[in-house]
């Protein structure tokens, strides 16, 4: 039975890409007020997973088995005009690398306003209002809407992205590696600036992200996968604490830690994948 606090739940899903599975037989319950990490290597089927949230999977996947359900009613279909209402409104995602995400040749604030003025009939002046705002929220200055994505830092750029994502006031944030190529001062500010938006609006957040040292950070509860398998699940203190799973314990085993007199870090055996 889903949980009274369910927004956003994934039942049994299996996507192929021919006769490959990504996605294979996951299940996933995301809760409002959490902060969720799906962990794993690179090719494990993180971003597959969040791309099906949004309905936004690739041509040459396939939705084999399995069912996505939205506050406990079946999500539409990708290209129905309500699953076109409830992305980016409902359910939003930040993607990986800011630079790819945004437009090069608009300012950043008139692609803000873009995302508003798709999901409201706002006037031009409430949603500049609203742009001000939002990026007063992700702690930039309003002249920054002024500037083109080029013209500012990978951290400021992240900001950007997190005030889109946030436009239009989401139930449900994926948030898939916001902080990577980041060094370690910024990726502290967007983290806990995450942490403080998430827990104020009571937002449903997935943490797609392979450190486990930011999962430590932020999250609740940990989802591991593996070569799209779901693994492990649990709260963040039994996964970290008491893996059950061997891959789950190699991967944190494979964590540099300051005074580790290691020659070389640990490699995750194939062994694990059988």
């Amino acid at each position: 039975m889903s949980s009274i606090n369910s927004i956003l739940e994934i039942k049994n899903l299996t996507v192929t890409i021919g006769a490959k599975r990504v996605i294979d037989d996951v299940s996933l319950q995301l809760l409002s007020g959490e902060i969720t990490a799906l962990v794993g290597e690179s090719g494990s089927g993180k971003t597959m997973m969040a791309l099906s949230m949004m309905g936004l999977l690739p041509t040459v996947t396939r939705i084999s088995c399995g069912e996505t359900l939205f506050r406990g009613e079946k999500m539409p279909g990708a290209s129905s005009e309500e699953m076109r209402r409830i992305r980016g409104n409902d359910i939003a995602i930040v993607f990986q690398e800011p630079f790819t995400a945004l437009n090069p040749v608009m300012r950043v604030g008139s692609q803000i306003a873009e995302a508003i003025a798709v999901h409201s009939n706002a006037s031009r002046d409430a949603i500049n209002k609203k742009v001000d705002e939002l990026l007063e929220t992700v702690k930039l200055p309003a002249t920054v809407g002024l500037r083109y994505p080029h013209e500012l830092s990978g951290g400021m750029r992240q900001r950007v992205m997190l005030a889109m994502g946030l436009s239009c006031c989401p139930s449900v944030l994926i948030l898939d590696e916001p902080t990577t190529a980041l060094d370690v001062s910024v990726q502290k500010h967007i983290l806990d600036l995450i942490k403080q938006i998430q827990k104020a609006r009571r937002m449903a957040v997935l943490f797609i992200t392979h450190d486990f040292s930011i999962v430590n950070t932020i999250a609740d509860k940990v989802c591991v996968m593996c070569k799209g398998k779901l693994i492990e699940k649990g709260t963040k203190d039994d996964v970290l604490k008491r893996p059950e799973h061997e891959y789950t314990r190699q991967l944190i085993a494979c964590i540099p830690r300051l005074g580790d007199k290691r020659s070389r870090l640990p490699v995750i055996d194939e062994k694990v994948f059988k």
